[in-house]
């Protein structure tokens, strides 16, 4: 998470004074970076790379030599913006925003200036992104997830915005007030986001540390790609398997790897004799289980010389879990 934003804009003391030295009322200053990319919801590091790279970037600067963004250089930014997100290459899109003029400009971005991220509280954004889900409105989903990543550490992010609003929109989808398609278009855009913060934290070098898989048959995997990013932002690689395990496949990987650490998800109810708990029987290492979902029996019947059992509630307990120290 970008250390310039933590719900607010924190502006450097020195840049204030200078704003203040010129004379110039808030109205009229140009944006700085941390704005620019609160607005639009571009990452500050996206922003510096094209400016430094590609010339799409603020051309404007304060008395005091600070760089900022005119509402001219806003429009080329989602110009550069647009292209990249249809597949087109940074340099050639740079090329086709720096070619067009103020008209031109005004022209292609006019539609979008009433499309910026809207702000609210947790139950605000929740509605922001049912109602761009029921909008079928890809780009508007991906800006409020990027956003509210940028103004919640993850663990407050999916607790409080993301897992209420997936919850609502089934519920929505359950009631017949949605389709199923955008059900599935808002789930698709958080794999998205929640795989860049994974290959943005992951470590480079670092063995696996531990294994995240769904059990059979179980296909809701986001809650395993929020643990594995929550874990990259710690420091920890995870080998994440994703849904629908097969139980043979677990203990294939479990003997192979020998993991210290393994976390299984659930939403579907799990019975007391199935494979799984002969395979977990299987392991003579110390093992730290953690469940999470509730799918799983109230006692698994799993022995307790090598493995240690955890119920994990929600993602900050999962998260614990599988970071404490191994007994």
């Amino acid at each position: 998470m970008d250390s310039e934003r933590s719900g607010q804009v924190f502006e450097d003391p020195q840049e204030s004074s200078d704003l203040a030295a010129s004379g110039t009322s808030p109205s009229a200053v140009e944006w700085a970076v941390g704005a620019v990319s609160d607005r639009l919801g571009l990452s500050p590091a996206t922003l510096r790379t094209w400016d430094r790279r590609y010339g799409i970037g603020p051309s404007q600067r304060t008395e005091g030599g600070h760089r900022r963004y005119s509402e001219e250089d806003i429009r080329r930014v989602r110009v550069m913006a647009r292209f990249t997100a249809r597949g087109v290459p940074a340099q050639s899109a740079a090329r086709v925003a720096l070619s067009m003029d103020s008209d031109r400009l005004l022209i292609e971005t006019g539609n979008e200036e009433a499309t910026e991220v809207p702000r609210g509280d947790d139950h605000g954004t929740v509605e922001a992104i049912c109602s761009a889900a029921l909008s079928l409105d890809p780009g508007m989903l991906s800006k409020i997830y990027q956003r509210t990543l940028r103004e919640r550490d993850l663990v407050a992010a999916w607790t409080h915005v993301f897992a209420p609003a997936l919850r609502a929109i089934g519920d929505q989808w359950g009631a017949g007030s949605l389709g199923v398609e955008s059900e599935h278009l808002a789930s698709e855009i958080l794999v998205t986001e929640l795989r860049s913060v994974i290959r943005a934290n992951r470590p480079r070098n670092a063995d696996s540390e531990a294994i995240l898989a769904c059990a059979d048959n179980e296909q809701h995997y986001l809650p395993l790609l929020a643990l594995e990013a929550e874990l990259a932002r710690h420091g920890v690689g995870a080998l994440g398997l994703g849904a629908r395990v097969p139980t043979q496949a677990l203990q294939s990987l479990l003997l192979s790897r020998r993991p210290s650490r393994l976390f299984l998800w659930a939403s579907i109810s799990r019975a007391v004799d199935e494979k799984l708990w002969e395979v977990l029987g299987e392991v003579r290492w110390p093992l730290a289980l953690v469940l999470g979902g509730p799918g799983w029996p109230d006692e698994p019947p799993v022995p307790d010389r090598w493995v240690t059992v955890t119920r994990a509630s929600d993602l900050a307990s999962a998260t614990q879990a599988l970071l404490a120290p191994l007994p």
